[in-house]
């Protein structure tokens, strides 16, 4: 049982000792890329900034969440819950759209 303990953690320190680089976004697209040396100005265009709408997103689903456990939890507690999860549910909303 000792050998096989000392072998998994041999095994989660091999990767710390490899020259190797993991995997990289460029590695992983997907599809045709374009040399930027044989783009000139006027093929570029530009794009309008994208929010970064993560943080939105996720109070509007912690509130849900929320929601479901005050449904599961019941009674006075459980309607609190339910109350505050739609109170974040809706906060989340809100800046999602603004």
């Amino acid at each position: 049982m000792r050998f096989l303990a000392i072998s998994f953690c041999a095994l989660a320190l091999l990767p710390a000792l490899s020259s190797v680089k993991g995997p990289t976004l460029r590695a992983a697209s997907v599809g045709f890329r374009v040399n930027e040396a044989k783009v000139d100005a006027s093929t570029k265009t530009t794009l309008a900034p994208l929010r970064h709408q993560g943080q939105d997103v996720a109070l509007m689903a912690v509130g849900v969440g929320a929601m479901i456990v005050g449904a599961l939890v019941g009674d006075k507690a459980g309607t609190i819950i339910i109350i505050g999860g739609a109170g974040v549910a809706l906060f989340g909303l809100y800046h999602y759209l603004e």
